[in-house]
C-alpha cells in the first residue's frame, strides 16, 4: 500500500511554468521622488535624462517578457512612466472630486503621481503600502522590487545589494534569504560595470531592518505586517534589489541606455530561475561598450574610479556590425549619445561571430567572439585614433 501511495503521489512541479510572479519597478513617474539626477547631456528634472523610475521600468518590462516566455504569470505594479492623478490640478483646472481640496492647484508638473490604469486597463500603482496590500491579497509565488541605489554626488561607490524583509539570517518570510543568495551571482555578473564592494563569494544579502538600522520588528502597516521597507511589508517571499548606484556617474550614463537596462532585467530573470528551476535558453547574448583606447573621460558629471575601464572615453554614435565567421553582415547597432558606448545583440544562436567597430576619427577594428546558449558574452573594445 505504501509503495502504491508513493507511485501515485504527485510530483512537485519544477520551473516557472504556472508560477505567479509580482514585479514592482520602483518609484513611478517624473516626480521629485523618482530620484532625478543630472547627466552630461541633461539637467535635473529633464525627462530625457535620468529618472530612477524610468530605468527601473525598462528592467521590469524585460523581466516580465522573460518570465512569461518561461510560462509564468506576471503581475506588475505599473507598466509605464508618466503623469496621472485624481486630486491635483491640471493646466489650471481643479478636480472637483479631489479628496484633498487644500492641495488643489499646489502641484507642479513634477509633483504628479501615477495612480490610474494605462490605456490597456493595466494597474498603475506607486504607493508602497498599496503595493504591499495588493501583494498580500494576491499571494503570488514570488515578489521582486527593482531599484538603483544612491550615495553622495561624485562618489565612486557602486555595489549590488539584495534586501529581504526581516533581520540578517532571519527572513520574516522564508525562503526569501535563500532566493536572494541564489540570485546574487547572476545579477552581479556585469563586466561593463565597476563594483566597489562585495562579490558572489561575499554577497551583500541582508534583512532590511538590520541594513537600515531599524529596531525589530519594525512598524506594522494597515494589514499588520512589519519590517522596514514599506514595499516589503507583506507575507510573500521575495526581495528588493538595489542593482547598482546611479550616483556613480559612469553607471548612471549606462542606465540611460534602455538595452543596458534590459540586460539587467535578463540577469534578474536568471536569478529567479536559479531558484525555481526550468529550462535554459537556447540562444545567447552579446553585450559590450565601445571606448577610446587612448582618451580618458574628462567631465564634471563623469567622476570615475581611477584605474577602471570607466576611465576611458565612451564613443557616441559608433557603429557595431555583427557578422558571421566569413564577415557576412547579420545585424548592426549604433551606440547612443549618452556617453556609455553600450551595444547589445540578443537572441543569438550559439556559435562564432565577428564584430566590426567603426567610428568617425577612429580606426576600424575587428574582433572574433563566441556566443553560448543561455549565456551573455561581454566585450570591451578599445578603438585607436586615426
Amino acid at each position: 500500500m505504501a509503495a502504491l501511495c508513493l507511485a501515485v503521489a504527485p510530483v512537485a512541479a519544477k520551473g516557472l511554468k504556472g508560477k505567479t510572479i509580482y514585479v514592482n519597478p520602483g518609484h513611478g513617474g517624473w516626480t521629485t521622488g523618482d530620484r532625478p539626477t543630472p547627466t552630461i547631456n541633461y539637467e535635473y528634472m529633464d525627462t530625457l535624462g535620468f529618472f530612477e523610475s524610468k530605468s527601473n521600468l525598462w528592467k521590469g518590462l524585460e523581466l516580465r517578457k522573460k518570465l512569461e516566455e518561461a510560462g509564468a504569470k506576471v503581475i506588475m505594479s505599473r507598466t509605464r512612466n508618466g503623469f496621472v492623478t485624481h486630486d491635483l490640478m491640471y493646466n489650471g483646472k481643479a478636480n472637483e472630486n479631489s479628496p484633498h481640496p487644500a492641495r488643489e492647484g499646489s502641484a507642479s508638473a513634477y509633483d504628479r503621481e501615477e495612480t490610474d490604469c494605462d490605456e490597456y486597463g493595466e494597474q498603475q500603482i506607486v504607493g508602497l503600502e498599496k503595493i504591499a496590500c495588493q501583494v498580500d491579497s494576491l499571494r503570488p509565488d514570488f515578489f521582486i522590487s527593482l531599484h538603483s541605489n544612491a550615495h553622495k554626488r561624485g562618489s565612486t561607490v557602486n555595489y549590488l545589494v539584495i534586501l529581504y524583509r526581516g533581520e540578517n539570517s532571519k527572513a520574516y518570510q522564508e525562503p526569501s534569504d535563500e532566493m536572494a543568495r541564489k540570485a546574487y551571482p547572476y545579477i552581479w555578473e556585469n563586466p561593463l560595470s565597476y563594483w566597489s564592494h562585495y562579490s558572489p563569494e561575499k554577497p551583500l544579502v541582508v534583512g532590511d531592518i538590520t541594513f537600515m538600522g531599524g529596531t525589530p520588528p519594525g512598524t506594522a502597516n494597515r494589514i499588520g505586517v512589519n519590517g522596514y521597507y514599506a514595499v516589503l511589508k507583506h507575507r510573500v517571499p521575495g526581495y528588493l534589489v538595489e542593482g547598482s548606484f546611479h550616483t556613480y556617474d559612469p553607471e548612471r550614463q549606462r542606465l540611460l541606455n534602455r538595452d543596458y537596462c534590459r540586460m539587467e532585467g535578463v540577469r534578474y530573470y536568471r536569478g529567479i530561475r536559479a531558484y525555481f528551476g526550468g529550462k535554459p535558453e537556447k540562444n545567447g547574448y552579446l553585450v559590450g561598450a565601445v571606448k577610446s583606447a587612448t582618451e580618458q573621460m574628462n567631465h564634471e558629471r563623469y567622476v570615475y574610479k581611477e584605474g577602471t575601464d570607466d576611465q576611458w572615453k565612451p564613443i557616441n554614435h559608433a557603429m557595431v556590425y555583427l557578422t558571421d565567421k566569413q564577415g557576412r553582415p547579420l545585424r548592426a547597432y549604433c551606440t547612443d549619445q549618452e556617453w556609455n558606448g553600450v551595444f547589445v545583440f540578443d537572441n543569438l544562436k550559439p556559435g562564432k561571430y565577428r564584430l566590426r567597430y567603426e567610428a568617425y576619427g577612429y580606426q576600424t577594428t575587428w574582433q572574433d567572439v563566441e556566443v553560448k546558449a543561455d549565456k551573455t558574452t561581454y566585450v570591451l573594445p578599445k578603438l585607436s585614433r586615426q
